[in-house]
């Protein structure tokens, strides 16, 4: 059960395409959606919902992170769980979720312009 997972874990995050309801989000400490999982969840109510922009960044409380190296755009695989690793390990070393959030743009950055599913440098 996923929010099992999010229950017993001190620092998680939710990557998940399907449709989301408050209930399974609660627990958990982020949730990563892309805009268009964004647009289809549209009464999430928790603080720590993250969205990817693309190229355009990240949004996170009302405030977009641009990216700080938008690249040309070779091919997305893995672009979403490169985030989203990203992002949860300089968060489990900082604390800090806004150096996170860049941090995790950049390496997304760097994976998109490439091709196939690729790991950053």
């Amino acid at each position: 059960d996923i929010e099992m997972v999010g229950k017993l874990s001190k620092l998680s995050i939710l990557d998940s395409k399907r449709i989301l309801t408050n209930e399974v989000i609660k627990p958990f400490s982020f949730i990563k959606l892309n805009e268009s999982e964004f647009n289809n969840n549209h009464n999430l109510n928790h603080k720590g919902i993250i969205v990817t922009l693309g190229s355009k960044g990240a949004l996170y409380n009302s405030k977009i992170y641009p990216s700080p190296l938008p690249q040309d755009t070779i091919d997305v695989s893995g672009a979403g769980d490169t985030f989203t690793a990203a992002f949860i390990v300089k968060y489990h070393k900082t604390q800090n979720i806004s150096s996170s959030i860049k941090f995790a743009n950049e390496k997304s950055s760097e994976v998109v312009s490439r091709r196939g599913v690729v790991t950053p440098k």
